[in-house]
């Protein structure tokens, strides 16, 4: 039986299964989108690496509810359980530790995620978990394991929280490639691949940007770290030649932050002739027409760019660094170079009125988007974008509740202001004839077209859905 069991959650919330992607984001997904755990397979390598034997459940993607998980639990009798938790999960997450430590008290729970790395008490006070990790997770994952608590560690001591200190593993070439044979690779399916299934892969870890609202440094400490050209190669060739997939999104914050990185890692997949496709996430002010273009032949289809809102006011307020017309010549030259764009935005961010909503709506509707994706700003706890939604001075205070990725409780009216909003604007996006002439004109892959629909109509059903903040 393998020493450590790790379990991606399946949710359930108000009766309904929900999603998460439970690593530095923790945000939201719709119900017909699954993304791999790529830092729980991250883990199990470098663990595997160790003589730890290792057993990974992706029950989001296989939908296993938590009652079958304890009795899988029980029946293999693991020495350590590893639940990564997101900002709407936590106490689905703990009531499955609660289950575990009920049916099986000897197991050692260990819990991560953003949400229990700023605020660790809340889940080391359940009773049920034992570590909480800080932060990335392979690294402190094998200290517990191995008896060595040192750093980025929280857990009790005479009924006190100990929280040790953090720090960043530098050589990220030093971990093995993500235990993909673990994982359900089939199940994971997107609107806005190329091709499915897909999986996750990063070259990079952090981001240089300081947007007021993005909590990605909770995770990764305002540093920024690259892998080896060569490395990142190595793990291409065992994503295609060993798991038989072709399509990747890389999960890197800002992939062409370094413009002469990413030129060279196009010229080297264009070298080794692999039949891939892959999408990226980039910002506006880090692309321009030739590095676009060797992107392009190098496999990717898509870009999607966090763009935010289309008030120049609103955008300077969220201390995004950059202008419409950036993000304009931005989209323009992209789909010059023959790549779709995704583009997301958010409502409430801080200096939104009624106005600049509205102004983005427009905005999206006008620019040449091939996707987008629209959300209510959370107040992420460490961002100055809390800060100011906890000032009640501020005029965009409001009552800190359990954050969802479709939104935040203001008041209940403004709450419902906000998500009326977002239903608005997926549905004026994605139900225009516009958009969907053009995609049954470009229509490569049928269920592609029937899997974009389906998801715009997640959202809207999740919108429509009454969240009980009190049981959240």
């Amino acid at each position: 039986m393998a020493e450590v069991f790790l379990v991606n959650p399946l949710a359930t919330i108000n009766r309904q299964h929900v999603h998460f992607l439970r690593d530095w984001c923790g945000g939201e997904l719709p119900g017909s989108v699954v993304y791999p755990p790529l830092d729980l397979a991250s883990a199990a390598a470098l663990l595997q690496r160790n003589n730890v034997s290792v057993s990974l459940v992706d029950a989001n993607a296989l939908h296993i509810p938590h009652k079958t998980i304890v009795e899988m639990i029980v029946k293999q009798r693991p020495k350590f359980v590893g639940i990564p938790s997101a900002w709407g999960s936590i106490k689905d997450d703990l009531l499955l530790a609660k289950m575990i430590k009920e049916r099986y008290p000897a197991v050692k729970i260990i819990i991560s995620g953003p949400n229990v790395t700023v605020d660790p008490a809340i889940a080391l006070d359940s009773g049920s978990v034992d570590y909480v990790i800080l932060g990335e997770l392979e690294k402190p994952f094998l200290e517990i394991i191995k008896g060595r608590v040192i750093r980025n560690l929280a857990y009790k001591i005479n009924n006190e929280v100990v929280v040790t200190d953090r720090d960043l593993l530098e050589d990220l070439d030093s971990l093995p490639f993500p235990a993909r044979d673990l994982l359900p690779n089939k199940r994971y399916r997107a609107p806005f691949t190329a091709r499915n299934p897909f999986t996750l892969m990063n070259t990079s870890r952090g981001c240089p940007y300081k947007c007021n609202f993005c909590q990605v440094n909770i995770w990764y400490m305002n540093k920024i770290r690259f892998r080896s050209l060569d490395n990142v190669i190595e793990e291409i060739d065992e994503i295609v030649n060993k798991i038989k997939l072709r399509e990747i999104i890389f999960r890197d914050q800002t992939l062409t932050i370094n413009r002469q990185r990413v030129l060279l890692l196009c010229q080297r997949i264009i070298d080794k002739k692999y039949d891939i496709s892959w999408r990226c996430f980039s910002c506006v002010d880090t692309v321009d027409s030739e590095l676009l273009k060797m992107m392009k032949k190098a496999g990717c289809h898509q870009v999607s760019y966090g763009l935010e809102s289309g008030s120049q006011t609103v955008l300077d307020s969220s201390d995004k660094g950059i202008t419409l017309e950036q993000i304009r010549n931005a989209v323009r030259l992209t789909k010059q170079a023959g790549i779709e764009v995704s583009g997301a935005f958010m409502f409430g961010m801080h200096g939104d009125t009624t106005e600049t909503i509205k102004d983005t709506l427009n905005f999206a509707l006008d620019l040449d988007l091939d996707f987008a994706q629209f959300q209510v700003a959370s107040p992420v706890p460490t961002t100055k974008f809390y800060e100011y939604c906890n000032n009640k001075n501020d005029p965009c205070y409001v009552h800190s509740g359990p954050l969802r990725w479709y939104g935040w409780s203001k008041t209940k009216s403004t709450d419902s202001l906000m998500q009326n909003k977002v239903k608005e604007a997926y549905r004026r996006f994605y139900f225009r004839k516009q958009f969907l002439y053009k995609q049954l004109k470009t229509m490569r892959d049928p269920g592609r077209f029937v899997l974009q629909i389906k998801t715009a109509l997640d959202f809207l059903g999740a919108l429509s859905r009454k969240v009980n903040t009190s049981q959240n």
